[in-house]
C-alpha cells in the first residue's frame, strides 16, 4: 500500500467507526493499561518463521507458508488455540470501554525480529475495532520500549472532506507487557519503525537468545455498523 492508497483511505473511511467513547473518537485510539495479564498471554519463542494458519485446537493442527508476507522474516500465527477464549474476553471488555457491542473477526500474533518494521498501512474492513496486545520481549534497556505509530484524524471542513482543517499527528505508543492499543483499524494508519537490535543471537542471563517482540492483533467490528457482515465472512 502505497503513501497516496492510504491517505485515499484514510479520507474515505475517517468518521465511519462511530463510537461513544469521546476520547476514542477524538484520536481514533486509545490505550488500555494492563489489558490482559501477560503470564497467560505468554508463549515461548517457537522455532518456524512465515505463517501458521491454525485450523484446529490443538497446537500442532496448523499449516505452515513459509514466508509471512507482511514482515518479511516474522512469525505470524492465526487463531492459535492459546488464545481463543481470550478474543472474546477482550471484546467484552472493549464493549464496555466503547459503549458498543462488537462481534469477533479474527486474530492473529507475530514474533518480530531486530531489523523489522511494520509499514504504514491502513486495515481491511474485518479490523474495524482493533487492539494490539503488548506480550512479551527480551529487548533491554530503552530500546524494550519499542513503539507502535499511530496518526490521529485530520479535522475537515465538511463532511465532503475537501478542506483539512487541522492535520492530524503521529503518535507514538509504549506499550508494556499487557496493555493494549485499540484503535480504528480502517481509519487510523498505524506502523512500526525498524525493531532494535542485532539479528544474531546475544548472550542474556548467561545463554544465548534470539531477540524478538511479541504482540497479538485482536480484530472486531461494530454490531451496528457498516462492517458487521465481516463477522460473518470470518466464521464462514
Amino acid at each position: 500500500m502505497d503513501i497516496q492508497q492510504i491517505k485515499l483511505q484514510e479520507k474515505l473511511n475517517t468518521g465511519t467507526t462511530q463510537t461513544n467513547n469521546k476520547e476514542f473518537e477524538k484520536n481514533g485510539y486509545l490505550v488500555l493499561n494492563k489489558l490482559w495479564d501477560p503470564q497467560e498471554l505468554y508463549f515461548p519463542l517457537p522455532c518456524e518463521r512465515g505463517q501458521l494458519n491454525y485450523w484446529g485446537k490443538q497446537l500442532d493442527q496448523f499449516n505452515l507458508n513459509p514466508v509471512e508476507t507482511q514482515v518479511v522474516g516474522s512469525l505470524a500465527r492465526y487463531w492459535h488455540p492459546q488464545y481463543r477464549d481470550i478474543h472474546t474476553k477482550i471484546r467484552l471488555k472493549l464493549e464496555k470501554v466503547l459503549g458498543k457491542f462488537l462481534y469477533n473477526t479474527y486474530y492473529y500474533d507475530r514474533f518480530y525480529f531486530p531489523g523489522q518494521e511494520l509499514k504504514k498501512h491502513v486495515d481491511r474492513d474485518a479490523c474495524e475495532i482493533s487492539v494490539t496486545v503488548h506480550v512479551g520481549t527480551n529487548l533491554q534497556g530503552n530500546s524494550k520500549n519499542w513503539p507502535i505509530w499511530i496518526k490521529t484524524p485530520d479535522v475537515y471542513k465538511d463532511n465532503k472532506k475537501n478542506i483539512i482543517l487541522t492535520a492530524g499527528e503521529d503518535h507514538k505508543v509504549n506499550l508494556e507487557p499487557g496493555d493494549g492499543m485499540i484503535y480504528k483499524g480502517c481509519e487510523r494508519p498505524h506502523w512500526r519503525e525498524s525493531m532494535p537490535g542485532v539479528t544474531k543471537n546475544i548472550k542474556l542471563f548467561g545463554k544465548k537468545e534470539q531477540l524478538y517482540y511479541h504482540q497479538i492483533f485482536f480484530h472486531y467490528v461494530l454490531q451496528d455498523g457498516q462492517r458487521a457482515h465481516c463477522a460473518f465472512d470470518a466464521a464462514s
